[in-house]
C-alpha cells in the first residue's frame, strides 16, 4: 500500500482512471485498483473534466497549469518592484503577512498571504516578523481566584457586544518610579488612547478616565484588580457605566487590551522610565495602533471603523 502524504496523479494513471471509466467502474472501484483514495479519483473526474468528458491529455495539462498559475501567484510580490517595496515598508512597521495581504486584497491588489510570506523568507526578512522580533509566547499564569472584599461584578456578566463603547482598560508600570501609562481600548472598534500617570492615586486615575471619555458614551468598562482601581464604585457613578472585573489572577480575560500593551512596548521598552515619554511618542503610538487595519476588523483600521459607526443610526 501506498503511504499516506499525497503524491500528485500520473498521466500513466490518468490513462487508467480514463480506461476504467470507460469500462463501467465506479469511483470506489477504480480507487481501489489505483490504490488510491476514493477522493482523489472523485475530485480527479469532477475537476478535470473538459466539456462534461475525462479526457487524460486535457487533464494532465490542466494540472500543469494549475500548478504553474499557483507557483507564479506565489511569486506575486518578488516579479512586481513596487509591491516589494510596498511589502518591506510595511514589514518594518510590524505588519504580520496576513495583514499586509487582508490590506492589499481590500484596496483591489489581490495577493496571497503564502506569497508575501515566500518574499519574507527569499530576501531574508524573517527578523521583522513582530512576535519572533519581540516575544517568545507563553500561556497564562493561572492561580486559585479570592473572595472579592467588594461586591464588583465579574467578566462572566458582562453583555455581548454589540456595538462601540464597551472598553477595556490596563496600566503599563515603570520599574523606575510611580509613573505609568493607562492605555484605553473600544472592544468594538480597537481605538486606543493611551495617558500618561504620574502616579496610580485614585485621583489621577479617574481625571485620565474622564478625559479619555469626555465626548464618549461608556457602555462597560472591563478591568482587572489592580489596587488602582479599588474606587471603582465612585469611577461607575463618575462615568455613568457599568465596571466590570477580570477573576483575580486572571487578567489574560481582558485579552484585548493584554495585547494592545505588548504592542505599546515595542515602542516602550520594558526597562525605560515611563516619565521620559513624551506626548508626541504616545500619539505617534496612538496614531499607529488606530490608522493600522486589522485582520478582526476585515483589514479596516480602528479610525474607519469609528467614522462607521458614526454615520449609523443610534439603537
Amino acid at each position: 500500500m501506498r503511504q499516506k502524504s499525497f503524491v500528485q496523479l500520473s498521466y500513466e494513471e490518468r490513462v487508467e482512471i480514463a480506461a476504467l471509466q470507460r469500462s463501467g467502474l465506479g469511483v470506489r472501484a477504480i480507487a481501489l485498483r489505483l490504490e488510491r483514495s476514493p477522493n482523489t479519483i472523485s475530485r480527479e473526474l469532477r475537476e478535470k473534466k473538459v466539456r462534461g468528458m475525462y479526457v487524460p491529455k486535457k487533464a494532465q495539462r490542466k494540472t500543469y497549469w494549475r500548478r504553474y498559475i499557483s507557483k507564479r501567484n506565489c511569486m506575486k510580490v518578488a516579479l512586481d518592484p513596487a509591491l516589494g517595496v510596498f511589502v518591506r515598508e510595511k514589514l518594518v512597521a510590524s505588519w504580520s503577512p496576513e495583514r499586509i495581504a487582508g490590506y492589499l486584497k481590500r484596496n483591489g491588489t489581490v495577493v496571497s498571504t503564502k506569497a508575501v510570506y515566500k518574499y519574507v523568507y527569499s530576501r531574508c526578512l524573517e527578523r521583522h516578523l513582530f512576535w519572533r522580533k519581540h516575544h517568545k509566547r507563553g500561556g497564562p499564569k493561572r492561580r486559585s481566584p479570592k473572595t472579592p472584599r467588594d461586591a464588583r461584578k465579574y467578566i462572566d456578566t458582562r453583555p455581548l457586544l454589540k456595538r462601540s463603547g464597551h472598553f477595556e482598560a490596563d496600566f503599563i508600570v515603570s520599574s523606575h518610579n510611580t509613573a505609568s501609562l493607562l492605555v484605553i481600548v473600544d472592544r468594538y472598534t480597537r481605538a486606543t488612547a493611551i495617558r500618561r500617570l504620574p502616579n496610580g492615586k485614585h485621583v489621577t486615575v479617574s481625571r485620565a478616565f474622564r478625559d479619555v471619555f469626555r465626548a464618549s458614551r461608556v457602555k462597560t468598562l472591563t478591568l482587572d484588580n489592580d489596587i488602582s482601581f479599588n474606587h471603582w464604585q465612585e469611577l461607575e457613578k463618575a462615568l455613568r457605566t457599568r465596571i466590570y472585573f477580570t477573576h483575580p489572577y486572571h487578567s489574560w480575560e481582558k485579552g484585548l487590551v493584554e495585547n494592545t500593551n505588548r504592542w505599546i512596548r515595542t515602542f516602550v521598552a520594558k526597562r525605560r522610565d515611563i516619565s521620559t515619554v513624551t506626548d508626541g511618542e504616545l500619539r505617534s503610538i496612538e496614531k499607529y495602533l488606530n490608522e493600522t487595519p486589522r485582520q478582526c476588523l476585515g483589514y479596516r483600521t480602528a479610525v474607519e471603523v469609528q467614522l462607521s459607526e458614526q454615520t449609523r443610526c443610534p439603537n
